[in-house]
């Protein structure tokens, strides 16, 4: 591991504070891990996964993450119109650093 990622101080771009600015936020994780673990959701499923979000949040959380290819969204042209969201490649190849991510956390959690 370089540790040229941690100097962030001395590096004109810090990968961590990159990826942290695509992922951060109160509801962008649990939004990827509920279209992940449910494959392709419609919006109001998606929703009732994610207790307490409301329209305006999840609705700008999706927009985002879609905007910096985590996850995909499909609109088919039907009455009433229907948009479904799943993750991209992109998606699936961050999820495992998440669970690693989790695993750590909850060793922490653990030790209080």
């Amino acid at each position: 591991m370089s540790d040229s990622h941690y100097d962030c101080p001395c590096m004109e771009k810090c990968p961590l504070h990159y990826a942290m600015t695509l992922i951060g936020g109160k509801w962008k994780v649990q939004i990827l891990c509920a279209v992940n673990n449910g494959g392709t959701l419609r919006y109001n499923a998606l929703r009732a996964k994610l207790d307490g979000i409301s329209n305006t949040v999840l609705a700008g959380a999706l927009k985002e993450l879609e905007r910096d290819g985590l996850i995909e969204r499909h609109e088919y042209l039907e009455v009433p119109v229907r948009v479904e969201y799943c993750p991209t490649d992109c998606c699936r190849k961050l999820l495992p650093i998440l669970e690693s991510l989790s695993d750590w956390a909850e060793e922490q959690m653990n030790k209080n």
